[in-house]
Formats: C-alpha cells, sequence, structure tokens
C-alpha cells in the first residue's frame, strides 16, 4: 500500500512550494494511509528510489526526510535505512486513568522502572497543594515508564506518607493508582493538570531515548479522592515523537 501510494504521486514543479515540502507532505500522507502494526516498525523506500521516482536530487530528498524524522513519524539508521515508527501513542488529558491501565486499552504492554524512591519535606508549592503540615513529609517516586519496553515518560509522584505509610514496601513497577485503591483504599477521582511543552534536556534524552532537541510534553497535576482530599502531586514528562494530545469537544 506504501509503495504503491508513493509512485502514484507527484510533484508540481511550476508550483512556488520548494520541492522537499511538496515532497515531504506526499511522503506523510503515505505514511498515514499505511495501516501500520503496534509492535513493529516498518522500511521506508531508499533515497536512491526516492530520488528516482520525484526526479530530484538527493539533498531534497534528504530534507524532506528530515521534515519527517522531526516530526516524529520516520527514523534513520546508518547502514540500515529508513523506517516508519509504528503508530503514535494518544493522550487523552481530559480523562483520569493510570498510565498501566490506559497502555492496556490500547494494546500495550505497560511497565515501569523505579529510578528512585525517597522520603522527604517537598518544595513549598508541593506542601501547598498537598495541604500538608509543615515539615509534614511525602514520598517522592520518580519511575520511568514504557509501554512494550519503549521509554515513553519520566514521572515523579509525591504522596504524603501518612497517608501511605508503607509504600516503600509496595511494588512500585506496576500500578500506582492500583496501589493506592487496593493496598489503602484511596480511589482516586478528580485532577486539576496544566500541560506546556518544551525541549528535552540530555538526562532526559539518555532516559528517555530519544533525539536531542526532542519536544516533550511536562504535564503537572493534583489528584483528589473521592472526598476531594489532595492525594498525589504528579509531575510527568511524556515524549512529544511518540505521543499526540487528543481532546473532544463539545459546544457548550
Amino acid at each position: 500500500m506504501l509503495a504503491s501510494f508513493i509512485s502514484s504521486a507527484h510533484i508540481n514543479k511550476n508550483s512556488p512550494v520548494p520541492y522537499y515540502y511538496q515532497i515531504a507532505q506526499i511522503l506523510r500522507e503515505a505514511i498515514c494511509t499505511q495501516e501500520l502494526s503496534q509492535q513493529e516498525d516498518f522500511s521506508f523506500p531508499s533515497e536512491s528510489e526516492l530520488c528516482e521516482l520525484f526526479q530530484v536530487n538527493r539533498g531534497t530528498i534528504r530534507h524532506a526526510l528530515q521534515v519527517l524524522e522531526n516530526e516524529g513519524l520516520i527514523y534513520r539508521e546508518k547502514g540500515r535505512g529508513t523506517f516508519i515508527r509504528r503508530r503514535r501513542l494518544e493522550l487523552d488529558p481530559t480523562t483520569l486513568v493510570s498510565t498501566s491501565e490506559d497502555l492496556r486499552r490500547r494494546g500495550w504492554t505497560p511497565s515501569a522502572r523505579l529510578l528512585s524512591l525517597t522520603l522527604r519535606v517537598p518544595q513549598p508549592h508541593i506542601q501547598k497543594v498537598l495541604d500538608l503540615h509543615p515539615q509534614e513529609e511525602v514520598w517522592e517516586i520518580y519511575r520511568l515508564r514504557l509501554a512494550n519496553d519503549e521509554p515513553i515518560s519520566l514521572q515523579w509522584s509525591y504522596i504524603p506518607q501518612r497517608l501511605t505509610p508503607d509504600l516503600d514496601q509496595k511494588d512500585l513497577t506496576g500500578s500506582l493508582f492500583n496501589i493506592l485503591r487496593k493496598d489503602y483504599s484511596i480511589h482516586l477521582q478528580i485532577a486539576d493538570q496544566v500541560i506546556h511543552t518544551r525541549p528535552a534536556t540530555s538526562e532526559e534524552v539518555a532516559l528517555l531515548d530519544m533525539l536531542p532537541g526532542s519536544p516533550l510534553f511536562e504535564i503537572s497535576r493534583i489528584t483528589y479522592d473521592a472526598q476531594a482530599n489532595p492525594v498525589e502531586y504528579l509531575d510527568s514528562l511524556w515524549r512529544g515523537d511518540r505521543y499526540d494530545l487528543r481532546v473532544k469537544l463539545n459546544i457548550s
């Protein structure tokens, strides 16, 4: 399907639109029509094949491919070629659901790597939003979240120690939502969150296996139980090259 779509497309050499931009748009549409498995990446036509197809030089093709790579649609490996990334994940910022459960619904296998667990007095803004007493301690849980063993998110959770006194004895490589519900009878119901974007730092690039300068979604969230008591403050980073935000809108 991908090859036939590309072979039937042509650029307009009389158009003021640059050749590389037209080619990038054709390839982008071809990728969107390709039925991609969630489990594997697919090879892409070579640079020489694309040069012959569109009758342009290699520099123009490389420029078009760089656009698609920056968008997270493809990646290139020296000596192997160009590949279409498997389907991007969608993050619904309007639904409160555990990361583990969300990934399972989408057919992915979730896992987590515990990077650190610390009992500490948090920063003032966290003390305020969690309605803590002076010097009250929280668990700071720093985890790397994975989907099918691919790093997708870094998360810092802050939970009052008085609510979860032996949290350090739990298996934090699974769903924190489930631990709160099953072990502490805490049912998370509502949340307030703020989303913005920024480039990844060198440390984040290494942990998330991203290209330098790749974009991140940064989400700060306060989660409350059924009685509207604050339970968790969460800072999370999501790969902008692997995640899209999807929001359903209704006319008010």
